[in-house]
């Protein structure tokens, strides 16, 4: 299943916190996680904010929504029937987890979201393609927020426990990120 569905990350964040753009430090490891999917795409905010990558760049079908518009780029220019979507600050995602996941998906779920410690982690989740409609009248009603959206979906939550926990270890910044740096070894 992995095969016929496209990987997206998300890259569309200001990185304000970081004081420097946050996929630029990631992607290539992110990337590497992803390499069983048939497509990996990058969700933008513009063309120009990542370059010198050999990935299709989508850019924002509507700017200034956060990652829901990211998303719904993704399930809009996605020519398979599931995009799985991850942020470009979560740079302990793996393509086991990922596998994991999509063991999961049911044929009747239209979106399947991990769960890890008692949290949602809707920003890595596997989407059907048939969610654009939704996020477009979350977006169309200014509702940006993912978990509200997903209120209006039938999800199939997967409860990790707290195994998976530092996967979704969210690296925001300079801090953070000598943190990840000293525990990881990079």
């Amino acid at each position: 299943m992995i095969s016929d569905s496209t990987a997206v990350i998300l890259c569309g964040g200001l990185s304000s916190r970081m004081g420097t753009p946050k996929h630029e430090l990631f992607l290539d490891r992110i990337i590497s996680q992803l390499q069983g999917f048939g497509k990996i795409a990058l969700s933008v905010r513009d063309e120009a904010q990542v370059t010198g990558k050999n990935i299709p760049t989508w850019p924002d079908c509507v700017k200034d929504c956060g990652p829901l518009g990211g998303i719904l780029t993704a399930l809009k220019r996605a020519d398979t029937p599931y995009v799985f979507v991850t942020p470009c600050d979560v740079p302990d995602i793996t393509g086991e987890f990922v596998a994991e996941l999509f063991a999961e998906l049911r044929p009747e779920d239209v979106c399947a979201v991990p769960v890890v410690d008692g949290k949602i982690q809707p920003l890595t989740g596997i989407y059907h393609v048939s969610c654009a409609e939704e996020i477009e009248r979350s977006i169309n009603s200014r509702n940006y927020s993912v978990k509200k959206f997903l209120e209006s979906l039938n999800v199939h939550y997967v409860n990790f426990g707290r195994v998976k926990q530092n996967i979704f270890r969210n690296i925001n910044t300079k801090e953070d990120y000598r943190d990840w740096q000293n525990k990881t070894n990079v």
